[in-house]
């Protein structure tokens, strides 16, 4: 999730219908830039090299949100449109193992294309390291760079958090491993101490 205050304005952003290596384009409405979702960044218009900032998320269940935060607010499906917000149109294609792009994914033996990975970048290095075993594990220590990590896994809420040696917390993006691995294409992949 990104913050739309973008040094010291607010911005508006949409999606702009267009992918590069599989991964969203998003634009903003003031400027027209087109902002890279892995990269956080513009990368074409008046805003390129703009960073944009992150606030912590997860993908979780409803239970465990709502155990979590009670006072949560849900929106209405009395929307004014007739769409079926029972079906996620989506659905087909997280069950396919395969991206679409098949062209870009240039992964290993018994790498799976849309397994899920936290992607950490530290400066310019940047590592996959795979949901499921961080969840099974709750914690994991790694080098990304130069820079000591420790991935932590919580339970209640789903999410992974990443902490430098120093203590300092580093926003990892969960995505699918070959949109990771399209966007950073000299990125490794976690598989174990």
């Amino acid at each position: 999730m990104y913050a739309r205050k973008v040094e010291g304005k607010i911005y508006t952003f949409g999606v702009s219908g267009l992918l590069y290596r599989s991964n969203v384009l998003m634009y903003d409405h003031q400027t027209e830039s087109l902002w890279l979702q892995v990269k956080r960044r513009a990368v074409t218009g008046p805003m390129t090299g703009t960073k944009l900032a992150t606030f912590p998320s997860t993908i979780t269940t409803w239970g465990k949100w709502k155990k979590k935060h009670p006072g949560t607010t849900v929106l209405s499906f009395k929307t004014g449109y007739s769409r079926n917000y029972d079906r996620d149109p989506y659905e087909s294609y997280y069950r396919e193992r395969r991206g679409m792009f098949r062209s870009f994914f240039k992964g290993g033996p018994g790498e799976e294309e849309k397994e899920i990975v936290a992607g950490v970048q530290v400066g310019d290095s940047a590592k996959a390291f795979p949901a499921e075993l961080v969840r099974q594990r709750k914690k994991l220590t790694d080098i990304v760079g130069a820079q000591k990590v420790t991935l932590s896994y919580d339970d209640s809420t789903d999410q992974i958090s990443v902490r430098t040696e120093r203590g300092e917390e580093i926003e990892p993006i969960v995505v699918y491993w070959f949109v990771w691995k399209g966007i950073h294409p000299d990125t490794t992949r976690y598989t174990g101490p």
